[in-house]
């Protein structure tokens, strides 16, 4: 237990100094992107158990690895994020204002993930033990938090390298909110041909469903990313949306960019998510394609399904999953069943 105020040690200065707040409004948090949705009038008791505060560029609002006593909401300024692996990896992110940080140790009762630095002059809201519990009885900010939490921590993976059937070095992870830019910006080709057998339709997806599509809990919606590079542009996915009448059972998909398909990356993602879903408690997976999708039905032949006719052109099948101890064969299986517990598990 730290013997002094976080605030103190930190440095921070009350943005009643500044601003000549005494006090935090509910209508000042209502109208944060965090709490969009949310009338003020449920957000008073929170407001009660704030204290306005506000950095200067360069101060550290949070350590790596220290005790977490308070989280921060940011009401402006840019933070920078950044965190080192148990493997000396660093990874850092800069966000903009309308967040909360420091949830995450709060939530996993663990010490501080990432170290937090003001990139501008920023000026928030600090809260701690009663703050806290106030958020957290507020209607869906829970779940909100601990989807954002996860999108977060993902942030913090490595990337395993992985091969292609060719000697190709690529690299697999979990899929992160910024990829809905690197889908569409990554210069990576992918034909009106694949589109269709993808999404039924030659239109590039919107930047709402690539948000979508990206955006995700990690929970019920599953998306593993292969990149060129570790840093390079997204060239495959494959997901699976758990079904809401029957937690056991979800729909999957997967896409190769055009320049990637028939080197081994399909099979490579089917096995991948194969093994996120048996660690998330789901043992079937159904699919529906088109009937000319010959490379997908060819890598459901693979792990011996049955196709059914649903309508003229489309094709269906439900597969069970194999067990994890089958899924052995695939070759980087320990990563990747590390990965998928580190996100699925996260917050256990």
């Amino acid at each position: 237990m730290l013997a002094v105020s976080p605030r103190l040690s930190l440095g921070w200065r009350s943005c009643s100094t500044v601003r000549g707040l005494t006090a935090v409004g509910a209508e000042e948090l209502a109208a944060l992107d965090v709490f969009a949705g949310i009338p003020a009038q449920d957000l008073v008791a929170l407001a009660a158990n704030l204290e306005p505060l506000q950095a200067a560029p360069g101060e550290v609002l949070m350590r790596q690895g220290e005790h977490a006593l308070s989280f921060v909401i940011i009401a402006s300024g840019r933070i920078e994020i950044s965190h080192v692996s148990p493997e000396g990896v660093v990874a850092v992110v800069e966000l903009s204002a309308g967040l909360i940080v420091g949830e995450i140790a709060l939530l996993r009762h663990a010490p501080r993930t990432a170290t937090v630095i003001a990139k501008d002059d920023v000026c928030g809201y600090t809260g701690y033990e009663s703050a806290f519990e106030c958020m957290l009885a507020i209607p869906d900010i829970a779940e909100r938090l601990i989807r954002t939490a996860r999108q977060r921590l993902a942030v913090y993976i490595t990337p395993i390298p992985v091969r292609a059937n060719d000697g190709t070095e690529l690299f697999l992870r979990p899929v992160l909110p910024g990829d809905a830019e690197r889908f569409s910006e990554g210069g990576v080709e992918v034909s009106p041909e694949t589109l269709y057998r993808r999404f039924l339709s030659v239109r590039a997806p919107t930047q709402a469903l690539l948000a979508y599509l990206c955006e995700v809990d990690y929970i019920d919606h599953f998306v593993w990313v292969v990149t060129d590079g570790v840093d390079g542009p997204a060239v495959a996915d494959s997901r699976f949306i758990r079904d809401e009448d029957d937690p056991a059972s979800a729909e999957m998909a997967l896409t190769v960019a055009d320049a990637y398909q028939g080197r081994g990356i399909g099979t490579l993602l089917l096995g991948a998510l194969a093994i996120a879903a048996r660690v998330d408690g789901i043992e079937r997976f159904h699919a529906r394609v088109l009937s000319d999708n010959v490379a997908v039905r060819a890598l459901g032949d693979s792990f011996h399904v049955q196709w059914e006719r649903e309508e003229p052109g489309v094709v269906t099948t439900t597969m069970e999953i194999p067990a994890l101890d089958d899924l052995i064969k695939l070759d980087p299986v320990r990563q990747i069943h590390h990965v998928a517990r580190q996100v699925i598990h996260a917050f256990d």
